[in-house]
C-alpha cells in the first residue's frame, strides 16, 4: 500500500500543493496534519506509523515534512528500514534502500535542522534588539477593572465572544483572564 503524508506547521497554512504532488504519485491513502515539525508528538504522524506495514511505502513532499531535526528524521528512517517500509520524498527524489540514499537523507536532514537553528537565532536577535530599543514584548496588560468585568460578565452567562466585543479585546484575552482567575 502507498501512503501519503502531508504536513504544514500552522492551521492557517495550506496543504494543497503537497497534496497535489503526492496524489500524482499514486497513493492509496492520504494523511494530513497541521502541526510544527519541531513537535515530536504529532498525532497524525504517529497514526501513519502505526498504520504502515512491511511492504508499504510512505510518500511525502519533502524531507522537512517528516521532521526538523536530524535525530527525528533518522529515527524514522531507521524504523522504516528495519520494518521493510519504503520511503519516498518527492522533492529530493530519495530511495532509502541504498546506502547513498540513506546518507543523503542524513545530509538533507542536517541542512533542514541548520535552517531551523538559523531561524531561531534570527528571532532571538530580533527580540534582543527590540528589548534594547525599549520595546515592550509579550501580552498587553489589561486593567484590573476589565478583568473584573470579564469575571462578572462571564458569571452572568455572556459568551467569550460577547465579552470580547463589549470590552474591545480579543476572545483569547477573555479566555486567558477567565482561566487565570477561576
Amino acid at each position: 500500500m502507498i501512503i501519503g503524508y502531508t504536513r504544514v506547521s500552522t492551521k492557517k497554512q495550506n496543504l494543497e500543493s503537497q497534496q497535489e504532488a503526492i496524489k500524482k504519485f499514486g497513493i492509496d491513502k492520504l494523511y494530513e496534519e497541521k502541526a510544527s515539525g519541531r513537535n515530536t508528538e504529532r498525532p497524525i504522524l504517529n497514526e501513519v506509523i502505526d498504520y504502515l506495514r512491511p511492504g508499504d511505502t510512505l510518500v511525502i513532499y519533502d524531507l522537512s515534512r517528516l521532521g526538523r531535526t536530524v535525530h527525528q528524521v533518522m529515527k524514522l528512517i531507521d524504523f522504516f528500514s528495519a520494518n521493510n517500509i519504503g520511503f519516498v520524498s518527492l522533492k529530493e527524489n530519495m530511495d532509502i534502500s541504498t546506502p547513498i540514499g540513506k546518507a543523503m537523507v542524513s545530509i538533507i536532514a542536517t541542512f533542514n535542522q541548520m535552517q531551523v537553528e538559523i531561524q531561531n537565532e534570527k528571532v532571538i536577535a530580533g527580540l534582543d534588539n527590540a528589548k534594547r530599543k525599549g520595546i515592550k514584548l509579550g501580552r498587553k496588560v489589561i486593567s484590573q477593572e476589565k478583568v473584573s468585568l470579564i469575571q462578572a460578565l462571564s458569571k452572568q452567562g455572556y459568551t467569550n465572544k460577547k465579552i470580547a466585543e463589549h470590552l474591545n479585546i480579543s476572545i483569547r484575552t477573555v479566555i486567558n483572564y477567565k482561566q487565570a482567575y477561576i
